[in-house]
């Protein structure tokens, strides 16, 4: 590789840096990098970073209907629940809920961790990150209905 083709490299990974959204959930410092919108990848999937704060805890148990989950660890550690039971999932681990898979996220460690979330198809949920950060508790049930969130009762868990 030449030095222009390499300084021409950076500039795009730049460039794709600078493009990458960043949403802030709420005032515990956890945040959502939206890094491929469904509009970039002809609406095959849809991928996030999640870099959870130490105080982060994670969604209860839940499922979708229209899209599969699939989550990959960075880093930390994270608790991950597959309907039947929780595993913990760290740096490398992998773990996948398909479509109507009841499944769950935990974070008890006062320690950060991240991880990527890959949707698909692709699903924009840049408007449900970016209002889970704000709603009030009378709203959240419609935002968790219009954004195909389905969480299960507690003793199914």
């Amino acid at each position: 590789m030449t030095d222009t083709e390499s300084s021409a490299r950076r500039s795009q990974q730049s460039e794709r840096a600078r493009q990458t959204r960043t949403i802030r959930l709420g005032v515990g410092g956890s945040t959502i990098e939206v890094l491929a919108a469904p509009a970039e990848t002809s609406g095959t999937v849809s991928i996030y970073r999640w870099r959870m704060s130490p105080s982060s805890r994670g969604p209860a148990p839940h499922f979708h209907t229209t899209f599969s989950e699939t989550f990959i660890v960075e880093e930390g550690e994270v608790d991950y629940f597959d309907g039947q039971a929780w595993r913990t999932l760290r740096p490398g681990d992998t773990a996948h809920a398909s479509r109507g898979d009841v499944h769950a996220l935990r974070k008890e460690r006062a320690e950060p961790a991240t991880l990527l979330m890959a949707l698909s198809p692709g699903v924009p949920r840049e408007e449900y990150f970016a209002q889970l950060a704000t709603i009030n508790e009378e709203e959240l049930s419609r935002l968790h209905e219009d954004h195909d969130n389905h969480f299960v009762d507690a003793d199914e868990r």
